[in-house]
C-alpha cells in the first residue's frame, strides 16, 4: 500500500458558481418519474398547461394560465391567476402576491415545483438509470469523485451525518473500481472492543477464550476487494494503532499467529463524527486519520437536497401497490429529515403499510408519520454571495401573506419567538398590518 501523505477532497468541493434562480418540477401525482420541466426565471412569466405559457405543465388539474412568477431577491414572487384549484406555497394557499423563498415548494394542480438557487445545475445534470446513487445535481460532486478515484488504491474517508448513505457510496466505489474481490462492510460501533481485532485480522483456533475455530478475518475476506470500516471513529485506540500498521505495511497478523499475511484490500472508512475534532481531543490518532483520508468525500444531508425526496420515496415504494398523493408528497418536502435518507425510507414504508391496511391505492397525509411536516422547515441557505437578510425577509413576508398578518401564527410557522420576530420586523422595516385583510 503506497504511502499517501496528502489529504485530498472530492471533486466539486469548490464553491459552485452562482446560477439563476428558477423552478424545477420534482413530482406529479400519478407519474412514475418526475416531469422534465424547469426554467430560469429572469423576468415575469406564466406557468400552466397552455402551450403558449413560458413554463408548460403537463397536468390536467392545472389551469391553462395557472400562476405568474417573477424574480426577486432570495426567491420568486408568485401570483395566482384565478386558477380553479389554487396555487400553494409550502402547503398554504395563496390569497395575494407572495414571495416564495429559495427552497420552498410550489403546488399547481397535481404538480410540485421547487424554487432553486441554480437551475442550470439541474439542466446540466445527466440522469443515468443505472446510477446506484439516487438524486439529482446535489450528488454530482460525489459522482465525479467516485469516477475519478475508484480505480486508485488509496484509502477513502466518507463523511456525513447518520443516514446520508455512506454505505451506498462505498458500494458504488467498489463497483466502479473493477476490483475482483468482495465488498465487505463492518460497522465498527457494533463490535465489542475486545473482539474488533479478531474480527478485522482473524485468529487461530484457541487464540483466546471461546475461539473454538480459526477465523479468516475481514481484511483477508476482502482480499482484492474493498473493506468498509463504518463508524471508524468508534475504534479503540489500541486497534487504531494496529490498523495503522496494517495500512502502512500491507500485512495483517491474525491473533495467535506468528507470521503476517499480505493483504491487498482497499480500505474505505466512514464516519458521522468529526474525526479532526476527535484528533484534537486525543480520541483518534492523527497519523491514522492521515492514512485513511487520502481522499475525503462529504455527503450532503437530505435537508440540503430536498428536491431528491420524491425520487427516493419512489425507490423505497418498490414492491408496494400504492403511490403518493400530491398533498402527501408536499408534506414530505416540508420536513427537514433529521434522520436523513434512513428516516425517509422508514417513513415511506410505514406510510405504504398503513395505506395497504386501509385498502387505499394512494398514500395520503394521514398515512404519514405524525412528525412529518408538522413544523416549519429550516431556513434555506442564502445563494452563494447572496444576502442572508433577503432570504429571511422572503420567509417572513411569505408567512405574513399566507397568515394574513397574524403574528402568532407566523411565529409558530417559522419556529421563531414572538419578541424576536417583532424585533426582526422592525429591523427589516416590514409592517405586518399591511398583510391583514380589510
Amino acid at each position: 500500500m503506497a504511502e499517501v501523505t496528502e489529504t485530498r477532497h472530492g471533486f466539486g468541493d469548490e464553491a459552485r458558481r452562482t446560477g439563476s434562480i428558477g423552478l424545477v418540477a420534482v413530482f406529479k401525482e400519478g407519474a412514475s418519474t418526475a416531469p422534465s420541466c424547469m426554467r430560469a426565471i429572469r423576468s415575469p412569466c406564466r406557468l400552466g398547461r397552455d402551450e403558449y405559457v413560458a413554463l408548460r405543465l403537463d397536468d390536467g388539474q392545472a389551469s391553462r394560465e395557472h400562476a405568474e412568477v417573477a424574480p426577486a431577491d432570495g426567491g420568486l414572487w408568485v401570483t395566482d391567476l384565478g386558477s380553479r384549484n389554487g396555487t400553494f406555497i409550502d402547503g398554504q394557499k395563496l390569497t395575494a402576491r407572495v414571495l416564495a423563498p429559495i427552497g420552498s415548494t410550489l403546488r399547481c394542480g397535481k404538480t410540485l415545483l421547487r424554487v432553486v438557487a441554480n437551475v442550470e445545475a439541474f439542466s446540466e445534470h445527466v440522469h443515468n438509470p443505472g446510477d446506484p446513487l439516487i438524486g439529482g445535481p446535489s450528488l454530482d460532486p460525489v459522482r465525479s469523485t467516485i469516477a475519478a478515484i475508484a480505480k486508485l488504491p488509496a484509502a477513502v474517508l466518507l463523511e456525513g451525518e447518520t443516514g446520508t448513505g455512506k454505505e451506498k457510496v462505498a458500494e458504488a466505489l467498489h463497483i466502479a473500481s473493477g476490483r475482483t474481490g468482495s465488498y465487505v462492510p463492518l460497522n465498527c460501533a457494533a463490535i465489542p472492543g475486545e473482539l474488533v481485532e479478531a474480527e478485522l485480522f482473524g485468529h487461530t483456533r484457541g487464540a483466546f477464550s471461546g475461539s473454538s475455530g480459526a477465523r479468516l478475518g475481514l481484511f483477508r475476506a476482502a482480499e482484492g476487494g474493498t473493506l468498509l470500516l463504518d463508524e471508524i471513529g468508534d475504534l479503540p485506540m489500541a486497534t487504531q494503532a494496529k490498523l495503522l500498521r496494517v495500512l502502512d505495511s500491507g500485512e495483517v497478523r491474525p491473533v495467535g499467529e506468528d507470521r503476517p499475511v499480505h493483504v491487498t484490500a482497499r480500505v474505505v472508512a466512514a464516519t458521522n463524527l468529526g474525526l479532526d475534532g476527535l484528533v484534537a481531543n486525543g480520541k483518534f490518532r492523527a497519523d491514522l486519520l492521515h492514512r485513511i483520508a487520502a481522499w475525503r468525500v462529504k455527503l450532503p444531508a437530505l435537508r440540503d437536497r430536498l428536491e431528491d425526496v420524491p425520487a427516493l420515496a419512489s425507490h423505497f415504494l418498490v414492491g408496494y401497490p400504492v403511490s403518493f398523493t400530491v398533498e402527501a408528497m408536499e408534506r414530505m418536502l416540508s420536513w427537514t429529515w433529521p434522520g436523513n435518507v434512513r428516516e425517509l425510507r422508514n417513513a415511506v414504508q410505514a406510510a405504504a403499510a398503513r395505506a395497504v391496511q386501509d385498502s387505499s391505492k394512494q398514500i395520503t397525509p394521514r398515512h404519514l408519520p405524525e412528525t412529518v411536516g408538522t413544523k416549519a422547515p429550516e431556513a434555506p441557505s442564502a445563494p452563494q454571495g447572496g444576502d442572508e437578510d433577503a432570504v429571511l425577509r422572503a420567509r417572513i413576508e411569505t408567512a405574513l401573506a399566507l397568515r394574513a398578518g397574524n403574528i402568532t401564527h407566523v411565529a409558530r410557522d417559522l419556529g421563531f419567538g414572538r419578541p424576536w420576530l417583532y424585533q426582526t420586523l422592525r429591523r427589516l422595516g416590514i409592517d405586518p398590518a399591511s398583510y391583514r385583510k380589510r
